[in-house]
């Protein structure tokens, strides 16, 4: 468990007990406590391992807490938390999401107003009842009530394609400006994560108050939550938040590497310059008050015997390691996709034919594709039964004649039937050239009977491939219950691939599977499932989660030419 996840624990437990009105010590002993496990610059849980008297060593924690602790990474959980979440009112800590508005005003609101839910108190505003409690007014009260319409996006995430269009966006309009050297996103969005809560910006500038009002004037920008001299932070359009940082030349590559993250790779990062009589900060890399990197983020890796690893690693799974010996991977790019092998057509339900989606993807520079329409189970997206499917693939044969410096293939999306059988019959998927099984229905049934579909398709002499194998759409449906050693297994033992669906709604394997699928020695097919055209370009989304589980071209069976993955199927 990451020392800010426990470190959370204690935050909350603080928060409930300034709701309740409890002594302010007793809160303050529980903040301090969050603020010294967030900071420790080695993980919680192997202390905690240790036993109660390696953390009563640490300053700021006692007995008392260091048993809390022990049973937070020990358990997850933690009764004194519970039992303060049975006593204050779900509502009552809704409100704490209200931006500007601590528990110490909404214990007074809670307690002075009988306000319970946030109904309650959108109420009591209205009604002027807030502006009337004493150390409110009406500017609080008129916060509260913009805060509330808000709150139901608070702690939201966005999925990467949207977090990257937006940053990409910002950051271009800024680098055409003339007072900005350097500007870049920092975050959860440069590393590549499936999904982002917030954005970070950072960038140099001969005027930062410019930098401010451009920001502020953003078309993108609804409104401006905070500004400084050299930072705001504001309220897109979408509803994500973000932090824009201006910083001086000097310290660029510091604070690219510190607000970059992760936080569970920094804390390596910081205590190996620790252990070098140094001092990492985002403000750069300092011996004693001399800075003595900070520039670049290359010149903060060099000093610690580390080379700049590729954001997307930056996770504190094992690339520190590589990069102290000089082994990171090489990882896979986008130049280096050679084929796309899932893909829809009108016969189906895409919006464009198969040679429109041929021509496509040959100006893109891909060399062979497949055409993988649904199967007839999948009666909302029109599947084809074998007739239909067969004169479907009657046309790509006489595409592909027409159709020259790109192959097409003859594939299907063929559905995992919920009592697992194949969606088509033996004979007819016997003559496809790619068949990907999928699983899109029954994906809420017990793990034995998911298994027993998924490996019956493992198995399948005509299956190639398993498509967006757990089944997930991100922040919406949840994945089915798969063992995924005994999938990895079998897939290894019987030559099938596995698939990295680029679909930002899917991302599926996601990057910590496909880890597991490496090593296994399985080859990562990852495809777009493009319904259109334009939907080729998700490729560099299935890219991320591909580089996030450090895949090298070697790696990626659709990185090999057009005779090599003949040899391949």
């Amino acid at each position: 468990m990451p020392n800010a996840q426990v470190a959370r624990f204690f935050e909350e437990i603080a928060d409930l007990l300034e709701i309740q009105g409890a002594n302010a010590f007793r809160v303050r002993a529980y903040r301090n406590a969050a603020r010294v496990v967030n900071d420790l610059p080695e993980p919680v849980a192997t202390l905690a391992a240790e036993g109660p008297k390696a953390l009563t060593e640490i300053e700021g924690i006692g007995k008392d807490l260091a048993e809390k602790i022990i049973t937070v990474v020990e358990t997850g959980a933690l009764p004194q938390l519970e039992e303060l979440r049975e006593q204050v009112p779900p509502g009552v800590r809704q409100m704490l999401l209200i931006p500007n508005i601590g528990p110490k005003k909404v214990g007074k609101l809670h307690q002075e107003l009988g306000v319970n839910t946030l109904d309650d108190l959108k109420a009591a505003c209205e009604a002027g009842r807030v502006a009337a409690l004493k150390g409110f007014g009406a500017k609080t009260e008129q916060t509260i009530l913009e805060g509330i319409e808000h709150v139901a996006t608070a702690g939201r995430r966005f999925l990467l394609d949207v977090a990257t269009t937006t940053a990409n966006e910002i950051v271009s309009g800024l680098l055409s400006l003339d007072i900005v050297d350097h500007a870049s996103v920092a975050g959860s969005c440069r590393r590549r994560k499936e999904s982002c809560g917030d954005l970070d910006i950072l960038v140099t500038s001969s005027d930062s108050a410019a930098v401010m009002d451009y920001v502020a004037a953003h078309e993108l920008v609804e409104d401006v939550l905070q500004r400084g001299d050299t930072k705001c932070r504001v309220r897109l359009s979408s509803g994500m938040e973000m932090d824009v940082r201006v910083v001086p030349d000097e310290c660029y590559g510091a604070a690219l590497q510190y607000f970059t993250g992760s936080k569970e790779h920094n804390i390596v990062v910081r205590r190996r310059a620790q252990d070098r009589g140094l001092k990492l900060s985002e403000w750069g890399l300092f011996k004693g008050d001399e800075r003595v990197a900070g520039r670049t983020e290359e010149e903060v890796y060099g000093p610690l015997g580390l080379a700049c690893m590729p954001p997307e690693l930056r996770e504190n799974r094992g690339e520190i390691e590589q990069a102290e010996i000089g082994e990171l991977p090489t990882l896979v790019e986008l130049k280096d996709i050679r084929g796309d092998l899932h893909m829809h057509t009108t016969a189906t339900d895409g919006t464009a034919s198969i040679r429109e989606m041929a021509e496509a993807a040959k100006a893109r520079g891909l060399k062979y594709i497949a055409i993988t329409d649904h199967s007839k189970r999948v009666t909302m997206a029109n599947g084809l039964d074998a007739d239909r499917l067969r004169a479907h693939w009657e046309q790509i044969d006489l595409a592909n004649r027409d159709i020259s410096g790109i192959e097409i293939l003859k594939g299907i999306e063929c559905d995992i039937l919920e009592d697992a059988r194949m969606d088509l019959d033996d004979d007819v998927l016997s003559e496809a050239d790619w068949v990907i099984a999928v699983l899109h229905y029954g994906l809420k049934q017990p793990r034995r009977q998911i298994m027993k579909r998924l490996l019956m398709a493992v198995e399948h002499p005509y299956v190639n491939i398993i498509g967006h194998p757990s089944g997930r759409l991100i922040g919406r449906r949840q994945p089915a219950d798969i063992d995924y050693p005994a999938l990895f297994a079998a897939a290894a033992e019987h030559g099938t691939l596995m698939e990295i669906n680029a679909h930002p709604m899917r991302l599926d394997l996601d990057d910590v599977h496909t880890i597991a699928a490496r090593e296994y020695g399985i080859p990562i097919v990852i495809s777009t499932d493009a319904h259109a055209p334009t939907g080729l370009d998700l490729m560099q989304y299935g890219l991320t989660v591909a580089r996030r589980a450090a895949l090298e071209k070697q790696h990626v069976a659709n990185t090999k030419t057009w005779k090599q993955f003949q040899k391949l199927l």
